[in-house]
């Protein structure tokens, strides 16, 4: 088996990843080499996902945490504002938003694990926050084709989990923000930011009335830092970490570039799909239509499990993670603490679909011992 890392973050490495050049470790992101690799990622990053011209693209710091708080205090204020509030992350930036930033005119837009929001509630002359796809529960917009082109705010979207696996159009992302350690399996702390010409102008013509920290602070004097867009990052980054991700980068576009990435993951749903389908211990957590194809969520189909408390089940599962574990067949498959307890599967396009199938098999044995171990007959 090549590779036995099934977490959601950080993610699998590609197959046949080695150790990256070490050819700029100790070296200063403002060289002409550190910041020719920094260019590099960004610009392979915009022909990958084809970030249209006009658009700015800047690294920040702390991963997809950093670019959505990086966008959401520099942006937000101007306009009343809309959360589609359904899971960990969306939770964390209603909060920020209505205790930290005290944005006034804020609406949240709930809804509860693992289900997804009715997007017909958003008022788009409202700016939208949302989260393009969850990381923790396994649901997920397909597209973008719910956001009007003609709207008069901005729409600000976390794609952590969406970036390089859904085919979105750019026209209907105002700001968007991922992290590196997601799709292509990156390093962790390191996140991209994305801005549209009208976030632009929102930068140009609106100032928050709030202190921002310097580690968010992409407006000096009235004016963009537009260096932060040609690769001077606002703090010092590791050139060890843009080399790993550019390295994949580069792996990812020699392959075919979006629609390889695309088709290796319904490659991967395919299979967790068709093993789902052919027993019946375990289903999936989330309805067809907002399921994720990259991030399978399961739930167990058994009356006995169904009856345990929220921490019973946890640690059912605890022990199913731990065998596994210890036969080094799979690693960090369970689901986010701060959701409900169940398994969760990354079936990005770094994961290999015959990997997929060895964990699945092992997973079901694994299953029947801890059943076993509970009585569960």
């Amino acid at each position: 088996m090549e590779n036995k890392c099934f977490g959601s973050g950080p993610c699998a490495k590609r197959k046949g990843w080695s150790c990256l050049d070490l050819s700029l470790a100790g070296r200063s992101h403002r060289s002409k080499e550190g910041l020719a690799l920094i260019r590099k990622t960004v610009q392979l990053q915009r022909e990958i996902l084809g970030v249209p011209d006009g658009y700015l693209v800047g690294t920040c710091a702390a991963s997809c945490t950093g670019g959505m708080e990086l966008l959401m205090w520099n942006l937000l204020g101007a306009r009343p504002v809309d959360v589609l509030s359904y899971c960990v992350f969306s939770n964390h930036w209603a909060r920020d938003i209505v205790d930290e930033l005290k944005v006034p005119n804020t609406t949240l837009i709930r809804e509860s694990f693992p289900r997804m929001p009715d997007v017909t509630e958003a008022n788009f002359s409202h700016d939208v926050v949302f989260c393009l796809s969850s990381t923790t529960s396994g649901v997920s917009f397909h597209d973008t084709d719910w956001i009007p082109k003609d709207r008069d705010g901005l729409t600000i979207c976390d794609a952590s989990s969406g970036a390089f696996v859904i085919d979105v159009d750019w026209e209907k992302l105002d700001a968007v923000a991922f992290s590196w350690q997601k799709a292509l399996g990156g390093e962790g702390g390191f996140g991209t930011v994305v801005l549209s010409p009208r976030a632009v102008d929102r930068l140009r013509n609106f100032r928050p009335n709030r202190a921002i920290p310097r580690i968010f602070r992409i407006v000096n004097d009235g004016q963009i830092n537009m260096d932060f867009f040609d690769g001077a990052t606002i703090n010092t980054p590791s050139l060890l970490c843009f080399q790993d991700f550019y390295e994949t980068l580069v792996w990812a576009d020699k392959a075919g570039g979006l629609p390889f990435l695309l088709q290796r993951v319904e490659d991967n749903y395919k299979v967790v799909r068709e093993w789902l389908e052919s027993q019946n211990i375990f289903r999936f957590l989330v309805e067809e239509r907002f399921r994720a194809h990259h991030i399978a969520c399961f739930d167990i189909n058994n009356a006995k499990y169904q009856r345990l408390s929220e921490d019973q089940k946890w640690q059912f599962l605890y022990r199913i993670r731990d065998i596994a574990s210890d036969r080094q067949c799979g690693y960090d498959f369970l689901g986010h603490a701060l959701t409900e307890p169940h398994i969760r599967i990354w079936c990005g396009p770094t994961i290999e679909s015959e990997d997929l199938k060895f964990f699945l098999r092992n997973l079901l044995e694994i299953y029947s011992e801890v059943a076993s171990e509970y009585d569960f007959g």
